[in-house]
C-alpha cells in the first residue's frame, strides 16, 4: 500500500504518493510508469532539473521540478530521504532524493534556491519528507557522525546525531527546508529499515536491510489548467 501526505493532500489538483516494498510504483501512477515520466540518473548530488515532457532526458540530477500540468516526476529511494513538494495553487511541483551525501551537501537547500531562482516564493510551497531510514537504524562511522555534528551544530531544537553515530536524515532535511523558507513541512516518520506490518513483514525497500535490489518511487504531478487532478477525474 502506498503512503500519502496529509499536507500535500490539501493542495487542490495535486496527485502524489510514496511507494512501498509491496507497491514500489505507487498504484495511482502504475499505468503511467515509465512512459509518462522523464528519465534521469540519481548521483547523490545537488543538481536540480526541470521536467517538461515524457521521456525527456534530464541527465544526472537528484532533484526535479515541473511547471507543466499533468507531467509526473519522481525520485527513487531505498533508505535515502524522498521529498515531494508543491506550490499552494497546485500548478508547480518538485521531487528530491537526499541521502547522507546530498544532506551533507545541502540538497534540500539547493532545491529551494532553484525554486527561488525561477521566481518562486518558497513560503507558498509545502513539502513532505517521506519514509526513510530513521535514527533508530542509521548508524554511521564515527568520522561521518562527527562531520554531521560539526555541519549541523546550528540546528535549532533538532539534533543531527541523536545518539552516538546515529543520524536523523529526515529531521535534518526538514530543518534545511524550513531554514530555506519553505512554508509548511510534514515529516512522515517511518523507518524504511525496521518498519513492519501486522504480519511482521517489511513495509519498505531498504538497502541497509537487504542490500542492492528493490527500490520505491515517490511521485508527484501538478494539477491541470482546468483545475481537475492531472490524469484523474
Amino acid at each position: 500500500m502506498h503512503v500519502q501526505s496529509a499536507l500535500l493532500g490539501e493542495i487542490s489538483g495535486v496527485r502524489h504518493a510514496f511507494g512501498t516494498l509491496s507497491e514500489p510504483i505507487p498504484e495511482p501512477f502504475r499505468a503511467e510508469w515509465p512512459a509518462a515520466f522523464p528519465t534521469w540518473k540519481q548521483v547523490h548530488g545537488v543538481r536540480i532539473a526541470e521536467a517538461r515532457a515524457a521521456r525527456e532526458e534530464l541527465g544526472a540530477c537528484d532533484g526535479l521540478v515541473s511547471f507543466t500540468a499533468g507531467q509526473p516526476i519522481a525520485v527513487t529511494s531505498a533508505d535515502c530521504v524522498p521529498i515531494l513538494a508543491a506550490r499552494d495553487d497546485g500548478r508547480a511541483v518538485a521531487a528530491l532524493h537526499s541521502g547522507w551525501r546530498g544532506t551533507l551537501s545541502g540538497a534540500s537547500t539547493a532545491l529551494v534556491r532553484e525554486l527561488a531562482r525561477r521566481g518562486e516564493d518558497p513560503a507558498r510551497w509545502s513539502a513532505a519528507v517521506g519514509p526513510a531510514i530513521g535514527p533508530c537504524c542509521y548508524e554511521v562511522s564515527l568520522e561521518l557522525a562527527q562531520e554531521f555534528e560539526r555541519e549541523f551544530a546550528r540546528m535549532e531544537a533538532v539534533q543531527a546525531v541523536l545518539r552516538e553515530r546515529h543520524l536523523d536524515l529526515p529531521a535534518i532535511n526538514a530543518w534545511q527546508l524550513r531554514a530555506a523558507g519553505i512554508g509548511a513541512i510534514e515529516v512522515l516518520r517511518a523507518c524504511t529499515r525496521c518498519a513492519r506490518d501486522e504480519l511482521d513483514k517489511p513495509l519498505y525497500a531498504s538497502f541497509r536491510r537487504d542490500g542492492r535490489g528493490q527500490q520505491q518511487r515517490a511521485v508527484i504531478v501538478a494539477r491541470r489548467a482546468d483545475g481537475f487532478p492531472a490524469g484523474g477525474s
